[in-house]
């Protein structure tokens, strides 16, 4: 997760050095939405890696989800609602 976004000003300007061919219009689109994208990772906390768990993968995690096809994460919560095990 990054903990800055970058302005999309900057994000532009990268993209224009680098792909010197862009329009002005798709480098403009593509900066908007990378910074888009930042704003979403930082917002869901998602790993740029899968090393480590996003906050809602590790919350299923924390809550028994095992990644079986046959149970979902409802059928966890309705388990633990009825004091059954998971």
């Amino acid at each position: 997760m990054k903990i800055e976004i970058e302005d999309y000003n900057r994000i532009a300007i990268k993209l224009k050095e680098e792909y010197s061919k862009l329009s002005d219009f798709e480098t403009l689109s593509l900066a908007i939405q990378i910074q888009r994208n930042q704003i979403l990772e930082n917002g869901l906390v998602v790993s740029s890696s899968d090393k480590h768990p996003s906050a809602l993968e590790a919350i299923a995690i924390a809550l028994g989800y095992e990644g079986r096809s046959s149970v979902t994460i409802t059928d966890v919560l309705r388990n633990i609602a009825n004091g059954e095990e998971a």
